[in-house]
C-alpha cells in the first residue's frame, strides 16, 4: 500500500477556488432545505 502512494508525490495538487466561488456555495447551502415525509425527500431552495 505504501508503494502506491509514494511513487508518485508530485501529481496530487491542491483545488482551490475563489472567495466568490466559496461565498456562492455557502449561500446557497445555508439556503438549501431538505425535508423528509414518508421516506421521500423534498429538496427547497429558498431564495
Amino acid at each position: 500500500m505504501e508503494k502506491i502512494y509514494s511513487d508518485n508525490p508530485n501529481k496530487c495538487k491542491l483545488a482551490t477556488a475563489s472567495q466568490e466561488t466559496v461565498n456562492f456555495l455557502m449561500s446557497y447551502s445555508k439556503s438549501l432545505q431538505i425535508i423528509e415525509c414518508d421516506n421521500i425527500q423534498f429538496e427547497n431552495n429558498l431564495n
